[in-house]
């Protein structure tokens, strides 16, 4: 009977694997795949499931020493049994359970967890492993593990045709909306059919399991006194991972509460220990046979309702239902993204959001090549041109509307200047940062030679990579404008000798400069006044790290205000590529939060000036904007231009890469 339910299985797993393969990818190409997909996954679950099942609950081989009492007592119970001795697993924890697989006699395997060989006495130790037997014995083994890995595929099947339903709803022609039906049909009942298959087949077997280890061990109350002894244990054995294989225990895993006893695989302990106790009553094991029907029936129908309900909640797209929002971020804005998403989680318990931070250009070029081992949901670059940039190449590629929305600025800086006080006085006397006498002190070298300390040492000027961060790109937009003495520069005033030059003069003088502005600024300090002197930063960070630079130095850098500058707007893009409405839904909502007014007062904490109107820096307690930080102004007079465009930034980062 155990094989015709095996073969059922089997068969079950294959024409689903066939029909959600047929259906996402639109023909007899797709039958076939899902055709190999099912022959793999079936002779996973018939050579294999035992070994995952021992995998799952980490089982090791038992040593030789935890044989010395096992082994006896379970060759003496075999040998009643007529079945081969199966081999021995232990699992490492101290909760007491144990259940048994293998395909046939021949292959069994008892495993038992440290929990339940200290926790029980022989007599009733000896009941657990006779009831584990008679499962292999009546081959009740191989179709559990079986239904077990079954369930497993079924879910991750699912979980496929879920995201295949939102790829037909977003990209597919009408034509083939005919399949949507299909498909919600499919994500509705397989998961039912699994929880409903592992109930049936595992609820009816763990009593006959039961009347078999008292027929065994001709002792029935060994037996239920364990089950009354496990029933009664604190903790239980985390089936976090592969719930499906809760089923092969001889005790249920999950907390004993009404909505886990209508799913859970196994009769009520209470039940099992009554039926243990009156197996000689023949007038009472006549009325449990007509109960436990009765109750097969009431326990199918009302675990039906139970999915049903639980599916609305669990796999239809509801809005921000148990989403996870990938956010990928530049460095600049790590500190307060944390201390918001920290926030947004406690009053948004359903999404769950994941921060990931790079260089502003790694961000875009990641994205586009696809170098990522994940999916981002948000990218929030320091520059909106970079976002556009990122737009124009998703175009090319063919994407012609690659974010949801309009993509939102979140928060703004400026670039500015950093020295230490005494190098700073030198160097720009006006109290102005200026890049001429930056280049001069480049030519010459050494801070003796332009009016400095000999023992200063060398001069170092040190910006970000330009071909990984956005700040280095403006650092050289701005140069190149000032050198050339224009209000704005072009791709065809770049190229020219002079711009050749100051770039080379800038490579050989800045040694492996860093992928993002925080790490500069954080090696800045670091390193100390001889090893760096003048650089120029975010705003933003330059603020933060402010106090860090006294503790670490003992005299905090000061800050200069460059004269054009250019303001640098974070801005956040919910990308389309393998993210689902739902996703962006989500996302959208931890967007609208960081742009409300709390969270506004937030990034300003961490020295970023605000994206909305109606927020005092100089009111905002707590913040550095009230340190009286060197140089610092809340409100500078500065002519702020806008940042290079793409087609400027990337004729930036060739003759960088060109320059000698």
């Amino acid at each position: 009977m155990n094989i015709i339910k095996t073969l059922i299985l089997i068969i079950f797993i294959t024409a689903l694997l066939v029909l959600v393969s047929y259906l996402l990818m639109e023909g007899i190409i797709g039958a076939i795949v899902g055709l190999i997909i099912a022959g793999v996954v079936n002779i996973i679950a018939l050579f294999y499931s035992d070994k995952i099942a021992l995998a799952v609950y980490g089982a090791k081989p038992a040593t030789e020493k935890q044989k010395e009492r096992l082994l006896p007592m379970i060759e003496r119970l075999c040998y009643f049994a007529k079945i081969p001795t199966p081999k021995l697993y232990i699992i490492p924890t101290d909760i007491a359970n144990a259940f048994a697989t293998g395909r046939s006699p021949k292959n069994g395997v008892i495993a038992l967890t440290e929990g339940i060989i200290h926790l029980m006495p022989d007599d009733e130790l000896e009941g657990v492993i006779a009831h584990e037997l008679s499962h292999i014995k009546h081959r009740d083994t191989l179709t559990q593990t079986v239904t077990a890995t079954v369930a497993g595929a079924i879910s991750i099947i699912t979980e496929i045709a879920y995201r295949g339903l939102w790829f037909t709803g977003s990209s597919r022609s009408g034509k083939n909306l005919l399949h949507l039906p299909i498909m919600l049909l499919l994500i509705v009942f397989a998961p039912i059919s699994a929880t409903i298959m592992q109930m049936s087949l595992s609820r009816t077997r763990e009593f006959a399991a039961d009347e078999g280890a008292a027929k065994l061990t001709g002792n029935s109350q060994g037996l239920a006194k364990a089950l009354a002894r496990l029933d009664n244990q604190n903790g239980h054995l985390s089936v976090e991972e592969m719930p499906a294989f809760s089923a092969l225990l001889i005790i249920n895993p999950l907390s004993s509460n009404f909505v886990n006893n209508l799913f859970s695989t196994h009769p009520p302990t209470n039940s099992r220990i009554e039926n243990l106790q009156q197996l000689n009553n023949p007038k009472y094991q006549a009325s449990i046979m007509k109960s436990r029907k009765y109750d097969q029936k009431k326990n199918t129908i009302i675990s039906l309702a139970i999915i049903l309900a639980a599916f609305g909640l669990t796999y239809a797209p509801l809005p921000g239902l148990n989403k996870t929002v990938i956010v990928v971020s530049g460095t600049e804005l790590k500190e307060p993204l944390q201390e918001i998403e920290k926030k947004f989680e406690q009053a948004n318990k359903n999404i769950n959001i994941e921060l990931k931070f790079q260089g502003s250009q790694d961000i875009i070029n990641n994205f586009i090549d696809q170098k990522n081992d994940f999916n981002p949901t948000i990218l929030i670059p320091e520059n909106s041109e970079l976002v556009k940039q990122l737009q124009s190449r998703l175009n090319a590629q063919g994407e012609s509307e690659p974010f949801y929305n309009n993509p939102q600025p979140i928060s703004k800086t400026i670039l500015v200047g950093i020295a230490w006080p005494e190098r700073g006085k030198l160097l720009f006397p006006n109290g102005r940062f200026q890049w001429q006498n930056i280049e001069n002190a480049m030519n010459k070298r050494n801070w003796g030679a332009i009016g400095g300390k000999t023992e200063w040492g060398s001069f170092d000027f040190v910006t970000t990579d330009p071909t990984r961060s956005n700040s280095g790109q403006i650092t050289l937009n701005l140069w190149s404008q000032s050198k050339l003495g224009l209000n704005r520069v072009t791709i065809n005033n770049l190229n020219n000798p002079q711009i050749n030059n100051l770039f080379s003069l800038i490579k050989k003088s800045v040694y492996q400069p860093p992928r993002s502005t925080d790490i500069l600024l954080q090696e800045f300090i670091a390193r100390g006044r001889n090893d760096a002197d003048v650089a120029t930063v975010y705003e933003s960070i330059a603020i933060y790290r402010w106090s860090q630079s006294s503790d670490n130095q003992g005299n905090s850098y000061q800050i200069y205000y460059l004269n054009p500058t250019i303001e640098t707007v974070a801005t956040a893009a919910i990308v389309k590529r393998n993210i689902g409405a739902g996703e962006a839904k989500a996302a959208q909502q931890f967007l609208d939060f960081i742009l409300a007014i709390e969270q506004q007062k937030i990034l300003a904490k961490y020295g970023f000036r605000p994206v909305i109107n109606g927020i005092n820096l100089n009111s905002i307690s707590n913040s550095p904007w009230v340190e009286n930080i060197p140089g610092i102004e809340t409100n500078p007079n500065l002519n702020i231009i806008p940042p290079p465009n793409p087609e400027l930034i990337d004729e930036i980062q060739k003759i960088w890469t060109r320059a000698k």
